[in-house]
């Protein structure tokens, strides 16, 4: 009988040391996602294209992102927290409210468009990341780490330099820096938070 409990313990650490390692993957594929589509929509402003092209980027990335997420989801939330299973919206919502319903309400020239376009998707991530963190994944108890809320209280934060930096552009090369730098934050804060998970998913086994 001992045998048998140490087997199923052994089994239940490794389910949840699984689960803990596809949530420090889901930082570094999201990541990926969202930086290449960045540099993507950088590249073709500098290839000459209008800075609308930011709806054959993000959308797309946001639409990838999506299928990813379900995906993972059939694998691992019917095990856990149902409350994942309705965190779409959440993700979905400030980048609706920022790029479809706000520029509505505002009066900017061609190139503060272009900017508002080009970082908006910065601090909407940071709202995302909050709400999921409040409302999914602080109640997940097979998550070693609750990472989600830090990192949208880091990028809410991060935008206020962001801001100030913004009042500097005078082109729109000025304005291709500015997103860079958002990428780079971004790809920081993912990088820590992925490595901060992968490092304490071991204490699952080993505690």
């Amino acid at each position: 009988m001992e045998d048998i409990k140490r087997l199923g313990d052994l089994a239940l650490k490794l389910e949840r040391y699984r689960y803990n390692l596809i949530a420090f993957l889901s930082w570094i594929v999201f990541g990926m996602i969202f930086a290449s589509a960045i540099m993507l929509f950088n590249a073709l402003i500098l290839l000459g294209y209008s800075w609308h092209v930011i709806f054959a980027t993000i959308v797309p990335a946001g639409i990838v992102s999506g299928v990813i997420y379900y995906k993972i989801g059939k694998i691992v939330i019917p095990k856990t927290n149902e409350r994942w299973k309705k965190t779409w919206i959440f993700y979905a919502l400030p980048f609706v409210l920022a790029y479809c319903v706000i520029p509505y309400f505002v009066k900017l020239t061609p190139l503060q468009y272009a900017l508002y376009y080009s970082l908006a998707w910065y601090p909407s991530l940071g709202v995302a990341f909050v709400a999921v963190g409040v409302y999914a994944e602080r109640r997940d108890d097979m998550l070693v780490t609750k990472t989600m809320l830090p990192a949208g209280i880091a990028m809410i934060l991060t935008t206020i330099p962001l801001a100030v930096l913004c009042k500097y552009v005078k082109d729109y090369t000025d304005v291709l820096a500015v997103g860079l730098i958002a990428t780079a934050m971004m790809l920081t804060i993912y990088l820590v938070c992925g490595l901060y998970s992968f490092f304490r998913s071991y204490e699952v086994l080993f505690k």
